[in-house]
């Protein structure tokens, strides 16, 4: 499937599945209609009062969702340079991508302000490679062969199972009831698969399935600053992005880009 075409489905998905709630909401003595917009869908019990509840902390939240999904760009980091080294002029890039998002979740809102909790999810990675290279399967390390033939898209995509560890903090709400939110934590991730897909005018599309030796285990720190339910993440992965591949020492992944349902 094309990347563009993954991007709208979510899109529509999240267009469908963020429809505003309207509810009645109680205070004190008087009766008073609060219109509120969930842009969280959460299966669960929430973090938040939602059913003119009193809210009483410590409070315990967590359940299916859909949320923090991250679009952004991807940058390969050689030895601490975003410019490839003699040995990984192969993996140079034209550009990439990076999408993810959350679909469970399980924490600890400790007061208003402050919250702790665990996710998971699952993330691609795309490197639109400059190069007509075709990778290796089943070669350790890391190998590929030049092709003759001329690429109009060569991509390496790796898919990861994620699992985020959060601490979020909130502002005050203003006059209209809106935050701002800064969150930051740990991350780990299980690789899932690897593919890489060509297409070329003599062969058309094709795709092959393989690790490519991607690491297996994936960890790193990541950040998030954002307003209602829109923000922006940084990413940088610690390990290396390839395993059991000397040439590929320190070659390390750094994203960023835009967070929606944050």
């Amino acid at each position: 499937m094309k990347i563009n075409l993954v991007y709208i489905g979510v899109l529509w998905a999240t267009i469908l599945l963020w429809i505003p709630e309207v509810h009645a909401q109680n205070k004190g003595s008087q009766d008073t209609t609060a219109r509120k917009l969930t842009l969280e869908p959460t299966l669960g019990k929430k973090d938040y009062d939602y059913r003119g509840e009193e809210i009483t902390y410590p409070r315990v939240f967590g359940g299916l969702t859909f949320t923090r999904i991250d679009w952004g760009f991807s940058r390969l980091v050689d030895n601490g340079s975003f410019k490839m080294g003699e040995e990984n002029q192969f993996l140079e890039i034209k550009k990439a991508s990076n999408f993810g998002f959350d679909i469970a979740q399980i924490g600890i809102r400790f007061n208003d302000a402050f919250k702790v909790y665990a996710s998971a999810g699952f993330e691609w990675n795309y490197l639109r490679l400059k190069s007509d290279v075709i990778l290796d399967a089943e070669s350790t390390p890391l190998s590929y062969r030049l092709s003759d033939i001329t690429y109009k898209k060569n991509i390496l995509t790796s898919t990861y199972l994620r699992i985020p560890l959060s601490f979020e903090w909130r502002g005050r709400k203003n006059q209209r009831g809106h935050r701002p939110k800064i969150a930051f934590g740990a991350m780990t991730g299980i690789l899932l698969k690897g593919t890489q897909r060509l297409k070329s005018d003599d062969q058309g599309k094709q795709k092959f399935k393989d690790n490519y030796n991607l690491a297996r285990f994936q960890y790193g720190a990541f950040a998030r600053v954002g307003y209602r339910s829109m923000g922006v993440f940084a990413k940088y992965y610690l390990n290396d992005m390839f395993e059991k591949s000397p040439a590929q020492k320190n070659l390390n992944n750094f994203t960023f880009g835009l967070t929606l349902g944050f």
